[in-house]
């Protein structure tokens, strides 16, 4: 880019055509703000920026709602042992029992062969353990109020939605945090329960639901078992809520699902037009 510099040489004024160039300790001639047409030649707007379609958006939310699918019914099962009736805690326990089994064995059908054994010294280890520390549960907490429990397991909970591995790559991702949260909500709220089995069993349904499905999802990347899992958690959740609940919570329950599931996408999708990436 050129431009024409006027300088004076005693009386007369001599006019000479010099290059533009992008400095700032040299006058030019040109006022500071000054900015030719090429100035902007290099930019490029959007390049390698990378568009989603309407379907993936919304499989990719499934992870999400799976999350809080599971937190609710590890709830309702909660209310459901807290309930004070003990044919409806056995038959819990042994639901509870038959998961387990089933989680168990089909981690260990898909895991390789040399952690087979590893596999099974972890679940020794850990139904031995959660077993004997289940006395102690019920006097941890007896100083602490029930409201104060429930308000701790609230924010529990939404610090493992919030912490949890969702697929993305972002710097808020933080397995070891949204696990130890779901646990220690978990621990909460076994600590409330009045029998040493119930809390051993919620334990136990902790483990499975934040720990061994989850490892059993992330294995699990197809398409049609991404919806499978997503359709077999909202019956299971709806089901559990709406015979445990009222039903504004069912109905609030279905409106957040399907704010996560469809319109949240949507919004993303039909939004993407509207995105511009500088280089």
């Amino acid at each position: 880019m050129t431009i024409t510099r006027t300088t004076k040489s005693g009386k007369t004024d001599h006019k000479e055509t010099i290059e533009w160039k992008k400095v700032l300790y040299e006058r030019q001639g040109v006022k500071d703000h000054y900015v030719p047409p090429s100035f902007l030649k290099d930019l490029r707007k959007n390049v390698n920026l990378q568009k989603y379609e309407l379907k993936d958006c919304i499989l990719s939310s499934t992870a999400l709602t799976q999350e809080i699918c599971s937190i609710v019914i590890f709830i309702v099962v909660f209310l459901y042992l807290d309930s004070g009736r003990p044919q409806l805690s056995i038959a819990i326990c042994i639901s509870i029992a038959v998961i387990t089994l089933f989680l168990y064995s089909t981690l260990i059908f898909v895991s390789p062969s040399n952690d087979v054994i590893n596999e099974l010294k972890s679940a020794a280890i850990f139904l031995i353990s959660g077993l004997a520390v289940s006395p102690i549960l019920k006097t941890l907490t007896e100083t602490i109020s029930t409201d104060t429990i429930y308000a701790m397991v609230t924010v529990m909970m939404l610090v493992h939605l919030t912490f949890y591995d969702y697929g993305a790559k972002a710097a808020i991702v933080s397995t070891p945090v949204a696990l130890n949260a779901a646990i220690f909500g978990g621990v909460c709220l076994a600590s409330r329960l009045s029998t040493t089995y119930d809390a051993f069993a919620l334990l136990i349904f902790a483990s499975d639901i934040f720990v061994l499905s989850a490892i059993l999802r992330r294995r699990v990347q197809t398409e049609n078992w991404k919806i499978c899992l997503t359709v077999f958690y909202w019956s299971t959740s709806f089901t559990l809520l709406s015979i445990a609940c009222p039903l504004i919570y069912l109905l609030l329950f279905i409106v957040l699902l399907v704010c996560i599931n469809f319109i949240c996408p949507l919004g993303f999708y039909r939004c993407q037009k509207y995105k511009e990436y500088v280089s």
